[in-house]
């Protein structure tokens, strides 16, 4: 825009390729031959004058319904009725929302409608007397209202250009979670369906990030098709789409939620030349009440519990409903345990089979409330939610060190994921150690056998660092997770503890057998003792005996104790 706007004569015949629309409204034809003689011919900024000529309130309205670019009105106060340009001027700013065309009052009788009080109750941009309007003036309210209405149009092309940015995915321009969040505080039922790509992030390890995003680019535009009349699809976060859908029939919506979800599965999506063949897991709300985006995430959550190209429908009684619920109470249950010393130590003696002698105790938490005594089971998974694990990790092992340091017995304790991953870990295992003068190889971490242990290279570190300075590492619920007998090449092990899943029923079930024998024979072969746990009856205790377990943990040897036991089994 320049910074001198000017009104012109158009005196060529130089071709203007639009105009500036300016209205009249007024009564008096007086009023609109004079106005247009003075306008005819002129020009601003390039551009020619339109006038649109209007001679009451009511013409001015259809001329505004049909003209949506209008610059400048001039109107008139008194016309139809006294007030009909007071009112003219309420219906453009409010019922038309229209803030950007310059309105300019004009009036013949100033005492009908004082200039102090309409300036005060009225958005207007100006008020003159039309007896003080000689065409000098009129030219220049004119170029000072064009240029005005110029500013304002770049200020709200800004505007439009910020809330854009604001409510569009920059890599797909999808519409984002804000633009989403708007459309459903609007009225009408709706359903939302959110869409996760499955193992995107081994997409991008494997491929390349540029080749993840262009994928993503691949998905929305598939998505965008074929949502096409069933519903507006957004670009939330990453790998996560969603599609709002209008329609009331939800067993339409779901026919096309099923298909949709087959189609992918069998679709070739292309980026960067690759192609890629992908599964998506979906949670669906249908016409909720409430914060339906919460609702569609929790069934989100539960597609993805029961693994890759699952659909799920929200429900109050989802599990992970109840496992949110059960964690939020829990919570608090282990803030004030922790704060009142009621996270407790309890012991349970590991047998050697071959001397029947106690050599080892396990340390396992428990939490005091209302006098009653619960087991992890219980607050594990809210301690984990509210990261609170390490503080309980804490505990026991200052416990073990404690009894370490005055008992003839090597103590274990076990170590999560998030203890491992916790920046003060090693400094804590240190100072505790020196603190209790207690000997490193009495004391043992039971690292639950989980993938991060097979791929977190510095896990795999940290296990090696802590057995390099002498504690014991034993590797818990060995065979559940991953069973990846390549861990065991990679760090120092000294204990695995077969999964209890396999011992419990070992009598019984052949493939328990078949597994716990494959465990022990490896394990033998690597010179590491096995320790099988759930003992819990004279008949599993000797069928661990016969196929060379090394240790005895159960009921059968004895129950976790809040002491020492006197004597084992």
């Amino acid at each position: 825009m320049n910074d001198l706007l000017n009104l012109v004569d158009d005196s060529t015949d130089e071709k203007v390729l639009d105009f500036y629309k300016i209205l009249i409204v007024d009564d008096e034809d007086s009023v609109h031959a004079i106005t247009n003689m003075a306008l005819k011919n002129k020009q601003f900024d390039g551009k020619k004058l339109e006038i649109l000529n209007a001679k009451s309130a009511h013409e001015a309205k259809d001329i505004l319904s049909a003209h949506k670019d209008i610059a400048l009105a001039l109107i008139d106060v008194v016309m139809e009725t006294p007030d009909a340009g007071l009112t003219l001027i309420n219906y453009i700013r409010n019922e038309l929302d229209n803030k950007t065309i310059r309105l300019i009052l004009r009036t013949g009788q100033p005492n009908q409608a004082p200039e102090e009080n309409i300036i005060n109750f009225y958005d207007i941009n100006d008020y003159k007397e039309k007896t003080e309007l000689t065409s000098q003036k009129l030219y220049t309210l004119i170029r000072t209202s064009l240029k005005q209405y110029l500013q304002y149009q770049e200020l709200q092309a800004s505007r439009d250009e910020i809330y854009r940015k604001m409510t569009t995915n920059d890599l797909t321009g999808l519409p984002n979670r804000i633009k989403l969040n708007e459309l459903l505080d609007s009225k009408g039922e709706k359903s939302l369906v959110l869409i996760n790509i499955d193992d995107f992030s081994s997409i991008n390890d494997t491929q390349g990030f540029d080749v993840g995003d262009q994928l993503l680019v691949s998905f929305a535009n598939y998505l965008t098709k074929m949502s096409r009349g069933h519903a507006t699809v957004f670009h939330l976060q990453s790998d996560e789409f969603a599609l709002l859908c209008d329609n009331k029939d939800i067993e339409i919506t779901q026919e096309y939620v099923k298909t949709l979800k087959e189609d992918v599965a069998r679709h070739t999506f292309n980026a960067l030349n690759i192609n890629l063949y992908i599964t998506v897991s979906i949670g669906i709300a249908f016409h909720e009440s409430g914060n339906l985006i919460q609702k569609a995430e929790f069934a989100l959550k539960e597609a993805r519990h029961y693994g890759k190209n699952h659909s799920e429908i929200y429900t109050d009684d989802l599990n992970i409903i109840r496992t949110i619920h059960a964690n939020s109470l829990w919570t608090s249950r282990v803030r004030n345990a922790l704060l009142d010393n009621k996270i407790l130590a309890y012991f349970q003696p590991i047998q050697n089979i071959n001397t029947q002698k106690i050599e080892k105790y396990e340390v396992l938490a428990r939490l005091e409330y209302e006098n009653e005594i619960y087991m992890p089971v219980h607050f594990l998974d809210a301690a984990i939610y509210s990261c609170q694990i390490f503080d309980i990790f804490k505990i026991m092992f200052t416990k073990a060190c404690k009894m370490a340091a005055t008992i003839d017995a090597s103590f274990s304790i076990n170590v999560s994921e998030y203890d491992l991953k916790n920046y003060n870990f090693l400094n804590f295992i240190e100072q505790s150690m020196q603190t209790y003068q207690v000997p490193a190889e009495k004391i043992v971490l039971e690292i639950l056998e989980h993938k991060s242990i097979a791929h977190d290279h510095h896990i795999q570190a940290l296990i090696n660092k802590l057995h390099g300075i002498g504690l014991k590492i034993s590797i818990d619920d060995f065979g559940s997770h991953c069973s990846n007998f390549s861990q065991l090449s990679n760090i120092h092990i000294d204990y695995i503890k077969i999964d209890g899943s396999f011992i419990k029923d070992i009598v019984m079930n052949k493939d328990s057998q078949i597994i716990s024998r494959t465990i022990i024979d490896y394990a033998h072969q690597k010179n590491i003792p096995v320790i099988a746990e759930f003992v819990h009856s004279d008949e599993i205790y000797n069928y661990v005996k016969s196929i060379n377990a090394d240790y005895a943990q159960g009921y059968y040897i004895s129950q976790p104790k809040p002491d020492i036991p006197l004597s084992g089994h």
